[in-house]
């Protein structure tokens, strides 16, 4: 992965040992392959949303729950077509490791490289239940008891499950890590299409189909991604703009206020408020 493309989603200041958010709209927050440093548990109750980490691609409606462990690279996207709506539950190793001695062999639910289940609408409404128990829970004691059952019962899924193996073309994934590693860089889709040893027209095809983003726009979103890092490290907008691959600070400007309706500095500031 990249510099600088690990999310922490506020972890330290917004929240410590375990977490639950709610997001519900036409777009994710996160436009991109990235990874955290804790366990991930997204419950997808509505929305038509397509999911790709390394061995695994998946699309559809139906509810899922996606699991990753940390450092383990995924992306979630959604079709603006579709009511997306799901619950989230992040937690640290430390919070479960130390208190269960069978944390090695339940941990498994998270695969090596995520794992993702799909699931009924009875077992879709008792995962909410449950994770709303734990965003409810006033203790660490209970919630750390609510999220080891919460695993248990996910754990019972896991040999039946009808997850999918359909995996990702390695030129997909080749083309991300590429990206995310050379993105200060000018990069062109006949340079990535010959460097990949793919056709032009398949690879633009293909990418759309499993990151939901054009070539261009993935490139972009990584660079400002990136640029929201330097920018909140005080760094100046011609400096950020020539590290993340932008012509100038105009073209950086531009492509907040495409993306995200607004300067660079208004965007920081208002996340950082947040």
């Amino acid at each position: 992965m990249a510099e600088n493309t690990l999310y922490d989603y506020g972890y330290g200041s917004i929240w410590k040992d375990v977490y639950v958010t709610r997001r519900e709209g036409y777009y994710t927050s996160v436009t991109d392959y990235h990874e955290h440093d804790f366990y991930e548990i997204n419950l997808i109750l509505s929305g038509n949303v397509k999911i790709l980490t390394r061995k695994h691609f998946e699309e559809g409606v139906q509810n899922r729950i996606v699991l990753t462990r940390p450092h383990t690279p995924h992306y979630i996207s959604c079709f603006p077509d579709t009511l997306y709506s799901r619950l989230y539950l992040v937690f640290t190793d430390s919070f479960i490791a130390n208190y269960v001695p069978e944390w090695k062999s339940l941990s498994a639910v998270f695969g090596e490289n995520g794992n993702i289940l799909s699931l009924s609408p009875e077992e879709t409404a008792f995962f909410a239940d449950i994770i709303t128990r734990i965003e409810q829970e006033d203790t660490v004691f209970g919630k750390r008891l609510l999220v080891l059952y919460l695993l248990h019962r996910i754990f019972r899924l896991v040999p039946g499950d009808s997850r999918s193996d359909n995996c990702p073309p390695a030129y997909i994934m080749d083309t991300i890590s590429y990206i995310e590693n050379n993105y200060r860089r000018k990069i062109t889709v006949s340079f990535l299409a010959n460097h990949m040893y793919i056709g032009r027209t398949k690879l633009m095809a293909d990418f759309k189909k499993h990151t939901g983003n054009t070539l261009g726009e993935y490139i972009t979103l990584c660079r400002l991604k990136n640029a929201i890092c330097f920018l909140n490290d005080n760094q100046t907008l011609e400096y950020t703009a020539e590290r993340c691959g932008f012509a100038d600070s105009s073209g950086l400007i531009r492509a907040f206020k495409k993306h995200y309706g607004t300067t660079p500095y208004a965007y920081v500031k208002k996340k950082q408020q947040m």
